[in-house]
């Protein structure tokens, strides 16, 4: 009897039950961080407001114009009146110098800076994460012309090279979505090499080519899964940096083009010029500014914390 216990005791445990407690165990280390609670209840309100702007996503089949659900009234929309008011029952965050109301604007203004921020990061891990694996893997030759190219970009300034493509193709949405991905997957690169560089010379990588198996299956099977950790993180925070360069573009004059609303051409556009008489101008779209990097922020800490296989429970 103690012979078949013991003999139980030693099977290892089955591969979707230790991948499973892995993620359970990442989970509970999150939800017990009251900062990352913090963070994805701001995250996921701002979200929330972005995606419920309006009723985009049933106006098609009732064959109409989207009409608004959170925002009060479409972000285009004037009014004569309270042209310039300040906050107050009917307008809470008042109406802009073209009688628009703010509030709406600023929940439009949401989906804008939000879904660039994202889709920028998205895109730049698209471009980032298979060059990084490619250098670290392969290394030698294939190593060095990449990491070549990665230092002639990282010479240039983020910002300056945005502004500059901008410049050259020109204000709109889809152009600051380029920009920023073409600029924002140096890091990706850089933290996806590193971590190929050190995990393949790990003993689980050496006992998968003892028993023969393909380049292919040890690359995405044992070495990636490993490496995704700190990129994941990388890429939480890097959605606060996006935002911080849209509005800073927009801000610029080379972002969004108006009609259309984002927060930081909210603030440029007006905000800023007239901030003296009408303060409310750049106030509100600087909170919001302020609240999804701190959301954003605080979230990429949890996950840092969560994913680190370091990490002492209880601590």
């Amino acid at each position: 009897m103690a012979t078949a216990e013991l003999d139980v005791a030693n099977r290892p445990l089955p591969r979707t039950l230790r991948r499973r407690s892995l993620y359970r165990d990442a989970v509970r280390r999150f939800f017990r961080n009251r900062l990352s609670i913090v963070g994805l209840i701001i995250v996921s309100v701002l979200l929330f407001a972005a995606i419920f702007a309006d009723d985009w996503f049933v106006a098609p089949f009732l064959g109409r114009a989207p009409q608004p659900l959170i925002a009060h009234y479409g972000y285009d929309e004037a009014f004569v009146g309270p042209t310039g008011a300040f906050p107050s029952a009917d307008f809470w965050m008042g109406a802009d110098l073209n009688g628009r109301d703010e509030w709406s604007r600023i929940v439009y203004g949401a989906r804008i800076s939000l879904s660039i921020a994202i889709l920028s990061q998205f895109f730049a891990l698209l471009i980032g994460l298979p060059m990084g694996a490619l250098a670290g893997w392969r290394g030698g030759k294939v190593d060095y012309v990449i990491m070549r190219f990665v230092d002639i970009m990282s010479a240039l300034p983020v910002l300056l090279l945005a502004f500059l493509i901008m410049l050259r193709m020109g204000a709109s949405y889809w152009n600051v979505l380029l920009a920023l991905s073409l600029t924002t997957w140096i890091e990706i690169c850089r933290l996806t090499r590193g971590q190929f560089l050190t995990l393949r010379e790990k003993e689980f990588v050496e006992a998968s080519r003892a028993v023969g198996s393909r380049t292919p299956r040890i690359v995405f099977a044992q070495i990636l899964p490993n490496a995704l950790a700190p990129i994941i993180v990388s890429v939480t925070l890097g959605i606060p940096r996006a935002i911080f360069a849209e509005a800073a573009l927009s801000f610029l004059g080379v972002g969004i083009n108006p009609p259309t609303p984002s927060w930081g051409q909210m603030i440029g556009r007006e905000g800023i010029a007239n901030m003296t008489y009408f303060w409310h101008l750049a106030f509100f779209p600087a909170i919001m500014i302020a609240l999804t990097m701190l959301g954003f922020t605080l979230v990429g800490d949890g996950l840092r914390d969560a994913l680190d296989p370091k990490m002492v429970e209880g601590k």
